[in-house]
């Protein structure tokens, strides 16, 4: 499918703040190579100034503009998306991404090179494709949400990121260590799945020290949780970790799944259902796109093929 740029405008929504500033940088480029490929009157510039600023710039974008283009890391990227998923079907404009993450995730399942004028290339190159979006208790999601130690990690990943400056996998390996010796935590959890490769409904209780439900296959700077999730198969993967590792067993378990060769071992489960309803005994550590998410009672479905995004090749 191709993306015709007579279609509409294109907005840039940046994040200043990605990546401890360089967002800001990465903003001022990126609307300088656009501007130059498609004038004045074909581009906008919006900026976020708080959370969630960039979810109500995407629902309220005006009519004119067909391409909307979210520059920041993951977190950015499901908040534009989450905007858009406000506006009727029928008004929704391609979504194109621009990577200024730590992880960046997303961008590479769309096939969505790191380099600013790469991933502009891309946007205007104009191959788009339909694609699911997630949703958790009426927050949507376009790559992951996970709970126990993968969220733990992403959340003191974060924190680490602000504090240090630093980014990159190197950095969620440090904070994996950390959590891995230091915070490893079981939760006792029920779920009930509808759909996927078993028809009837079926419910699952278990203990797991990690637990996410995937649109994508990866997170964390591409750990292959869920190696065979794809974003159109209109199908939640869910991948749980079963407890009585040890700290260096699981370490082990978690370098596996760098390449998504974790998935044979037995302490690792998988699964798949068009919707889940999730509870857990205590609140767990959780994340939505590499934001903090709380609660014990998750109610989680997959809207099939619900947004048109730009990818590579």
């Amino acid at each position: 499918m191709a993306l015709d740029p007579s279609c509409g405008r294109i907005a840039l929504i940046a994040n200043p703040a990605a990546q401890n500033g360089r967002g800001a940088w990465a903003a001022v480029e990126a609307a300088s190579l656009l501007r130059a490929r498609v004038g004045d009157e074909g581009f906008q510039l919006l900026l976020t100034e708080r959370p969630r600023h960039a979810t109500a710039l995407a629902a309220s974008l005006d009519p004119s503009v067909g391409t909307v283009v979210a520059l920041g890391g993951d977190g950015l990227i499901s908040e534009v998306a989450a905007g858009l998923m406000e506006r009727p079907v029928d008004e929704r404009p391609a979504l194109g991404v621009i990577p200024v993450g730590s992880g960046n995730d997303y961008a590479a399942s769309l096939g969505v090179p790191t380099s600013i004028g790469r991933a502009i290339d891309c946007v205007l190159a104009g191959r788009t494709a339909v694609v699911d979006v997630g949703r958790v208790n009426g927050r949507y999601f376009v790559e992951t949400l996970s709970f126990g130690l993968d969220a733990a990690i992403a959340l003191d990943t974060v924190e680490r990121r602000v504090r240090t400056g630093r980014t990159g996998t190197r950095l969620y390996l440090e904070s994996a260590v950390d959590q891995l010796f230091r915070h490893l935590s079981i939760y006792d959890f029920t779920a009930r799945l509808t759909g996927g490769d078993a028809a009837a409904t079926r419910t699952v209780s278990a203990a797991a020290y990690r637990l996410a439900v995937q649109i994508g296959p990866t997170y964390g700077g591409h750990f292959r949780i869920c190696p065979g999730a794809e974003l159109d198969d209109g199908l939640l993967d869910l991948c749980y970790a079963t407890p009585h590792l040890g700290p260096w067993k699981a370490l082990a378990v978690l370098l596996a799944a760098k390449g998504g060769r974790h998935t044979g071992n037995r302490h690792i489960h998988l699964d798949r259902a068009s919707r889940l309803v999730l509870d857990f005994a205590e609140e767990p550590p959780g994340q939505i796109d590499g934001e903090k998410i709380e609660g014990t009672h998750f109610e989680i479905d997959c809207i099939p093929r619900s947004l048109t995004v730009i990818v590579g090749k």
